[in-house]
């Protein structure tokens, strides 16, 4: 029996998974947009535990940097999420689904916070 035959017999279903690369990107950006999470939480907004302000260039660096993964992880999840149902339309088997969803749903669930957290501000702020 010849190889191709022997493949053709098997069908697609003995085909290894793909692992596209933007999809493998996904996942280590959301660890990178983890850690930036706990950096944050760890700086001046908890409670001062470190003694760091709002201010200075160390803070507008992160934060600039911040508001960049956020970017950079949404523009990457949604390229990887095409790339994925490419594939799944395909009907070839994909994996790193997860991944993408999870690098569209952390930049969404922190904006959401974000938001909220400024609304609060602002009531508190048009209260006084």
């Amino acid at each position: 029996m010849t190889e191709g035959a022997r493949d053709a017999e098997l069908g697609e279903a003995a085909r290894p998974a793909r692992y596209p690369a933007i999809a493998r990107a996904c996942f280590h950006l959301d660890w990178i947009f983890l850690v930036f999470w706990a950096i944050y939480l760890l700086g001046p907004d908890a409670a001062g535990i470190l003694g760091w302000r709002r201010e200075g260039l160390a803070y507008a660096l992160f934060s600039g940097s911040f508001f960049l993964i956020h970017f950079v992880l949404m523009s990457t999840g949604i390229i990887a999420l095409f790339v994925v149902i490419i594939e799944i339309h395909a009907e070839r088997p994909v994996r790193g689904f997860r991944g993408v969803i999870v690098a569209l749903g952390l930049p969404i669930v922190s904006f959401l916070y974000f938001a909220a957290r400024f609304l609060a501000q602002v009531e508190r702020w048009l209260g006084r």
